[in-house]
């Protein structure tokens, strides 16, 4: 099976098709084969792209550390490794929920390696007021304490609740996803872990950016802020979908490939 070596970790990725390359991250607690390729997406996309798609460490077939100092930024880093792995010096960017937060990480602070990006089921975190708990932390907290729960049942919060049930139904290691999501809360990248310096290296996005979410997405705010920041950025929503089910939907298929042909000439 073909693997990277990103500092001691191993992440599995699968490449298929022929074209310009599309490096392609999947969402917390799913894999590539969740996120791409059972909904159909690598079928629609690959007779005229090379996707690569990956295992983000902690799911699927890549290494699962427990250490929660292994998550966050060397995410970040494990995408870069590979692309070095492979020979891909830029790329075009499809992600999805965690993904598309890596996706845009990786354009913000190494946008030289990003030809474009697409942001599926994904919403710019409102700033924190001062004084005041960070939502995000709290959400973090009430899954981690969902996903090192004995079982399903002794997990009362409802947010909590759906997310052990579904990363039980992709058969994720959920000691690793603990580890991912405190990780990723306490290891950001520190160049953006200012709200303002974040903002405004978005308003300095010069590549081609989509942003694509589900009318019906649980995540809070402002679904179009990153596609209005950004010049020249679009925005495309699919009604009726959630955000797990965003992805099988024909719409997203079809917008995604518009997008690419339309970035790739």
């Amino acid at each position: 099976m073909p693997y990277c070596d990103s500092d001691g970790i191993k992440i599995y990725y699968e490449s298929e098709g022929s074209g310009p390359e599309v490096i392609m991250i999947h969402g917390f607690a799913a894999n590539l084969y969740y996120c791409w390729k059972r909904p159909g997406v690598a079928d629609t996309l690959k007779a005229e792209n090379r996707l690569i798609m990956m295992d983000c460490r902690g799911h699927g077939k890549s290494d699962k550390p427990t250490d929660p100092a292994l998550y966050g930024a060397k995410m970040v880093d494990d995408i870069t490794n590979l692309m070095d792995h492979l020979g891909i010096e830029k790329a075009n960017f499809l992600g999805y929920s965690m993904g598309s937060r890596l996706s845009l990480e990786l354009l913000l602070t190494q946008p030289e390696r990003v030809k474009s990006v697409i942001l599926g089921g994904y919403v710019l975190p409102e700033p924190t007021p001062p004084g005041e708990v960070d939502p995000r932390a709290e959400r973090s907290r009430i899954r981690v304490k969902a996903l090192l729960a004995d079982s399903l049942d002794q997990v009362e919060d409802p947010d909590g609740r759906e997310f052990r049930r579904f990363a039980e139904s992709t058969g994720s290691d959920l000691k690793a996803l603990a580890a991912c999501t405190t990780g990723m809360t306490e290891n950001p990248v520190a160049e953006l872990s200012d709200p303002k310096t974040m903002l405004d290296r978005i308003q300095s996005i010069s590549v081609p950016l989509m942003t694509i979410i589900g009318n019906d997405d649980y995540l809070p705010g402002d679904r179009t802020k990153i596609a209005m920041l950004v010049p020249g950025g679009c925005h495309f929503l699919i009604e009726g979908k959630d955000h797990l089910w965003a992805v099988y939907d024909p719409k997203f298929h079809m917008a995604v490939r518009a997008f690419l042909n339309y970035v790739n000439g």
